[in-house]
C-alpha cells in the first residue's frame, strides 16, 4: 500500500478555470475515428495480401487524405498500450494516472475532463469497454450517448467486420433519422458537435489470427471503405465545409496478436487529420521520415505527435475548452490558421496547464510547516510575470517568439506539477525504509527465539528503550497531523517504532541466534563459512532481483545449481553419480526455459508432445508403484480415469486449435468437453478419500496427474514440458535432501537447512519465472483461453490466466512440507526462514518503482513490489496449502531411516 500513498497519489486537481481558443473556430463539428489495434505500418504500407497474393494499400481512402487534402504522422502512445489509457489519452489529453490501476481499466467513469466533457454533445458508437467510462464520467451524463453493442459479439471466433459494421450502420440510421425528424436534423446542425466511432475489430481480428493475416487486412479494408462512403453522406447532409475529421488508434498491436507492453509496434499508432482548420500536406525535402515509415511511399512531411496532444487538436478546431486536467500540447503542424491565431491558441493551452499547478499549489501550500515553491516559476520569474512577456508579445506581433514562451511556460507548469507531486517522498520513504528494516530485524528475531535459542535471555533496557519509542511516535505523529495526512499514515511510523521497539528490547536474542547459527556449521572454519553463507544469501536475493528483470539470471543461477550436489558433498554426489547427473540435467532444462521468449507463437507440436510425455510419465509410475504400494483396484481405477484426462485433453485441445486456425470457430462440443476435463480433473484426486494411500509418492503421482490437463488446455507453447521438468526438479530436490540428512542429521536448525529454505525461495521465483514475467502476463496471448471462452470477458480469461500460473507453487508447496517431515524439522521452521528475509525483495523494489516515463516501466515497477511485499502472505498461505495437501502422508523420517540401515548392520 505504501507505493501507493507515495508514488501514486492521483495528480488529479479539479477547480481549475477553463480556457478555449478561438473565437470562432473552423469547424463546427469533429468526427473521431479510433481503429483500435491499428498499427502505423499496417494503415500505410503496400501490403501482399496473403489470400490473394495480390499487393495493394488497404486504406486508399485514408492514403488519399494524407496526399492530397490534410496532415499526417506518427501518434507516439504510451504504456501500458491498452485500451483505456489509450482513449484516455486521445480524449481526454491526460495520462491517466497510475492510480488507476486499484480501480481497474474496465467500465470505470473516468474522474476527469475530457472532451466530450466539453463539447455541446457526443454521439458515441462501438464496444462497451469503452464508451460507458465515458458517458457515466460526463458532468453531464445526457450530453454524451453511448450506442453500443453487447458484450456476446466479442466473440474471438466470429468475424470482426461485424463489430464496426454495427457502428457504421447505426451512425447511417442516425442521419437518416435526421432526415426526417426536424428536431434532430436542427441539433445535429449546431456547433461543438463530437461523433465517436470506436472501431474493435482490427483489434479483435489481430488478437484472435494475428496481425499479418488476411482478417486483419480485411477489416482495414473495410473500415477505409465505411469511412470513404460516411464522409460523402456527411458532406451531403451538412454541405458548409465545417466538418474536421480525426483517424488514429489507441495502440498498435505485436507480431503475436498482443499488446500492453513498450514495443514500438504497439506504440505507433496513425494518425490523420482532414477537412475544416487542417492545412493541406507539405511537399518537402524536410519531410520527417525514417526507416520506418519510408516504405509507405508518401511524399509529403510527417509530423509526429504524442497521443495527449490529439485532445487540446480537436478541443481547438471545434472550439471547445480545453479538458482542465489535459497535459497535451497543441501541434500546430495540424492547425491551419494565421499565426496571431496559433499564438493565441497555444497561449490558452499553456494557461490551461498552468492553472493546474497554480490549484495544486494553493492546496500543498496549506498543509507544510515551510512551504517551499518550485523555483523557475516564482519570484523575478513568476507565472504572473511569464504570462505577462506572451501577452506583451502578441500584442507587439512577435508571434513566433510568444509560441517559444508559451511551450517554455507548459514545459515548466508540467515540471512545477512533478515537483508538487514529489513534495513529501524524503520523508515519507525514510518512514518505510525504517519499516522495513524493523520487520526484517524483528521477524529474524522471532525465528530465532522459537526455533534456535533453547533459554530465554532477560530483556535489556526495556525502559529507556520505550521512552526513547515514545518520544520519537510522538513527533512524527504531530508532523504527520500538521500534513492533514490520512488515519492510515499514522501506521507507517507506528508499525517502524514498534519492530525496533522490539528489537533493541531482544537485542541479546538476535545475536544469540546468530551465534548458534555460526556454531552449527560442520567445517573447522566456522565463521568463515557463516560469512560466506550471508554472501551467498545476499547475493541470491540481489540475483532474484534482477531476475524479475532480466529472465537469463535465473538461467545462470541453474547453472551453478547444476553443481551443487557436488559442492554440498561429493561423497554422497558420487554415491548417487545417476540421480546427480539427472539433476545436472534437469537444472540445464530448466535453463533453457527462462531464455526462451515470453511471448510465445501457438505450437500444436509442443503441447501434444507435453502431454504425450505427461501421459507416458503416469503411465509408468502408475505401473511402478501399484506394483510395489499393491494399490487397490479402487486407486488404480483413479489413476486411469486421470491418465483418461490427460489423454481427452490433449485431443481436445489439438482438435481446437485445428478448428480455431482454420477459421471455423470453436465448436461447442469441444468448448463442454474441455470444461469437463478442466474440472474433473481437479475433482478426481479427492475422491482418492474413499481409499486413501498414505505414501507420499503416490500422493505426488496423483497431484501431477491433477494438474497435467491444465498445463494442456490452457497452454499455446512450451508451458506444458515446463511444468513436467519443473515436477521432476522438485522430486529430485526432495530425494536429495534425504540422501543429504541421512548422513548429516541435524535436531537443531542450522545453516544445512537455511539452504533448503532458500532453495525453497529460489524455485517459487522459477515457477512464474518459468514460463513468463510481469509484462507478459499484461500481455499474454488469447489462444490460452478462447479455447474455453471464445467471449471476451477479461475477469473469467484472467482468472484462468492466473490459476495456470498458481499450479507450480502449489506443487511446490507440497515438496517442501514433504521435506518437513523427512527432515523432522519443527513444523513452520522451513517458512519461517523464508518469511524471515524475504522482504529484502521488497526494499530493493521499493525504490525501483517509478511513476513517470514508460508505462511498460511503471506497470512492471508496481507488479514487482506487489509480488514481492505480499510473499509473507504467500507463504503463510503456502504453509497452510501444504499442510492440506501432505496431511495424511506418511514418508520416513531422516531418524528412522538411519535406524533401520544401523539395524541392518
Amino acid at each position: 500500500m505504501s507505493i501507493f500513498d507515495i508514488y501514486f497519489v492521483s495528480p488529479l486537481v479539479h477547480g481549475m478555470r477553463h480556457f478555449s481558443t478561438p473565437e470562432n473556430p473552423p469547424a463546427k463539428r469533429l468526427f473521431l475515428i479510433v481503429g483500435d489495434g491499428l498499427r502505423a505500418d499496417s494503415c500505410f504500407l503496400n501490403i501482399t495480401h496473403p489470400v490473394t497474393n495480390e499487393a495493394a494499400y488497404l486504406t486508399p481512402f485514408i492514403r488519399d487524405k494524407v496526399l492530397n487534402h490534410g496532415t499526417f504522422g506518427v501518434s507516439h502512445t504510451r504504456m501500458p498500450t491498452e485500451s483505456r489509457p489509450g482513449h484516455v489519452a486521445i480524449i481526454a489529453g491526460f495520462y491517466e494516472d497510475v492510480s488507476a490501476v486499484t480501480k481497474g481499466w474496465k467500465e470505470n467513469p473516468v474522474d476527469f475532463d475530457s472532451v466530450f466533457n466539453q463539447s455541446r454533445h457526443t454521439y458515441s458508437y462501438g464496444s462497451p469497454d469503452i464508451l460507458p467510462m465515458f458517458a457515466d464520467g460526463a458532468s453531464d451524463p445526457d450530453r454524451v450517448d453511448a450506442i453500443m453493442y453487447g458484450h456476446e459479439s466479442e466473440d474471438f471466433t466470429k468475424s470482426s467486420i461485424e463489430l464496426d459494421k454495427f457502428v457504421f450502420d447505426h451512425l447511417d440510421r442516425l442521419f437518416d433519422e435526421a432526415k426526417v425528424n426536424a428536431d434532430l436534423n436542427e441539433y445535429l446542425r449546431q456547433d461543438k458537435i463530437v461523433f465517436f466511432l470506436h472501431l474493435l475489430g482490427i483489434d479483435t481480428a489481430g488478437h484472435s489470427y494475428r496481425p499479418y493475416s488476411p482478417e486483419y487486412y480485411d477489416n482495414i479494408k473495410y473500415i477505409d471503405t465505411k469511412i470513404a462512403e460516411l464522409e460523402t453522406k456527411v458532406n451531403q447532409f451538412y454541405g458548409d465545409g465545417k466538418t474536421t475529421w480525426v483517424f488514429t488508434a489507441d495502440h498498435g498491436m505485436s507480431d503475436f496478436g498482443s499488446h500492453g507492453d513498450g514495443h514500438p509496434n504497439n506504440t505507433r499508432t496513425p494518425l490523420v487529420a482532414w477537412g475544416a482548420g487542417v492545412p493541406k500536406p507539405i511537399t518537402t525535402d524536410l519531410s520527417g521520415h525514417d526507416e520506418f515509415s519510408n516504405p509507405w511511399n508518401l511524399p509529403v512531411k510527417r509530423n509526429d505527435v504524442n497521443q495527449a496532444d490529439i485532445a487540446p487538436l480537436m478541443s481547438y478546431l471545434v472550439g471547445l475548452n480545453y479538458p482542465a486536467n489535459s497535459v497535451g500540447e497543441l501541434p500546430l503542424a495540424f492547425v491551419d490558421a494565421s499565426d496571431k491565431t496559433k499564438s493565441e491558441a497555444l497561449k490558452a493551452n499553456a494557461y490551461a496547464i498552468i492553472e493546474q499547478y497554480l490549484v495544486k499549489e494553493s492546496e500543498k501550500r496549506k498543509s507544510q510547516l515551510n512551504f517551499t515553491p518550485f523555483g523557475p516559476l516564482s519570484g523575478e520569474t513568476s507565472i504572473e510575470a511569464r504570462k505577462a512577456e506572451i501577452e506583451a508579445l502578441i500584442a507587439n506581433n512577435q508571434f513566433e517568439q510568444s509560441i517559444i514562451k508559451a511551450e517554455e511556460l507548459m514545459v515548466l507548469g508540467l515540471k512545477g506539477l512533478r515537483y508538487l507531486q514529489t513534495y513529501n517522498w524524503l520523508f515519507l520513504r525514510s518512514l518505510v525504509t525504517t519499516g522495513f528494516l524493523g520487520w526484517i530485524g524483528y521477524a529474524t528475531t522471532s525465528f530465532f527465539h522459537l526455533f534456535v535459542i533453547d533459554s530465554n535471555p532477560s530483556l535489556s533496557h526495556r525502559s529507556v528503550i520505550r521512552v526513547i519509542t515514545v518520544g520519537v511516535l510522538a513527533i512524527l505523529c504531530g508532523l504527520l497531523y500538521h500534513q492533514e495526512s490520512p488515519i492510515h499514515f499514522y501506521l507507517y511510523a507506528i508499525f517502524p517504532a514498534f519492530f525496533w521497539d522490539q528489537i533493541f528490547e531482544n537485542a541479546a536474542i538476535l545475536t544469540g541466534g546468530i551465534k548458534s547459527l555460526v556454531s552449527s556449521s560442520p567445517t573447522k572454519n566456522k565463521t568463515q563459512t557463516s560469512v560466506f553463507s550471508l554472501v551467498f544469501l545476499v547475493g541470491l536475493f540481489e540475483a532474484i532481483v534482477y531476475g524479475y528483470f532480466y529472465r537469463e539470471i535465473f538461467s545462470l543461477c541453474f547453472g551453478i545449481a547444476a553443481m551443487w550436489p557436488w559442492i554440498q558433498d561429493f561423497k554422497i554426489a558420487l554415491k548417487n553419480i545417476w540421480l546427480s547427473a539427472f539433476w545436472a540435467l534437469l537444472c540445464i532444462i530448466l535453463a533453457i526455459f527462462t531464455i526462451l521468449p515470453v511471448l510465445k507463437v501457438e505450437s500444436i507440436e509442443q503441447i501434444v508432445a507435453a502431454g504425450v510425455l505427461m501421459t507416458l510419465i503416469g503411465l509408468y509410475y502408475t505401473v511402478h508403484l501399484g506394483n510395489r504400494l499393491r494399490l487397490s483396484i479402487t486407486s488404480l481405477v483413479l489413476c486411469g480415469v486421470q491418465l483418461g484426462l490427460i489423454i481427452l485433453s490433449v485431443i481436445v485441445t489439438r482438435s481446437s486449435v485445428k478448428s480455431l486456425q482454420a477459421r471455423q470457430g470453436l465448436p461447442v462440443g469441444n468448448q463442454i468437453v474441455g470444461w469437463l476435463v478442466l474440472v474433473g480433473s481437479l475433482i478426481v484426486p479427492f475422491l482418492n478419500y474413499f481409499s486413501p494411500v498414505s505414501d507420499y509418492r503416490y500422493r505426488l503421482l496423483t497431484l501431477f496427474m491433477a494438474f497435467s490437463p491444465t498445463f494442456v488446455l490452457l497452454t499455446i507453447s512450451y508451458e506444458g514440458l515446463f511444468y513436467v521438468s519443473f515436477f521432476a526438479i522438485l522430486v529430485v530436490w526432495l530425494e536429495f535432501e534425504s540422501q543429504f540428512y541421512v548422513i548429516h542429521p541435524q535436531r537443531k536448525l542450522s545453516l544445512s537447512e537455511f539452504r533448503t529454505a532458500l532453495f525453497f525461495f529460489f524455485l517459487s521465483q522459477v515457477g512464474f519465472f518459468g514460463t513468463g514475467n510481469v509484462a507478459s502476463i499484461s500481455s499474454f496471448s488469447l489462444d490460452s483461453v478462447y479455447r474455453l471462452i471464445p467471449i471476451f470477458d477479461p475477469f473469467a480469461m484472467s482468472a484462468l490466466l492466473m490459476f495456470k500460473i498458481m499450479v507450480p507453487f502449489a506443487i511446490l508447496s507440497v515438496t517442501l512440507g514433504l521435506i518437513n517431515l523427512r527432515l523432522g524439522v519443527p513444523k513452520s521452521a522451513l517458512f519461517s526462514m523464508v518469511l524471515s528475509v524475504s522482504d529484502i525483495l521488497s526494499l530493493n523494489f521499493f525504490y525501483l518503482v517509478v511513476d513517470e516515463g514508460s508505462w511498460l516501466d511503471i506497470g512492471t515497477g508496481i507488479s514487482h513490489y506487489c509480488i514481492s511485499s505480499l510473499l509473507c502472505l504467500f507463504m503463510i498461505l503456502l504453509e497452510y496449502l501444504s499442510g492440506v495437501l501432505v496431511s495424511g502422508i506418511q514418508i520416513k523420517s531422516v531418524e528412522s531411516i538411519k535406524a533401520t540401515k544401523t539395524k541392518s548392520k
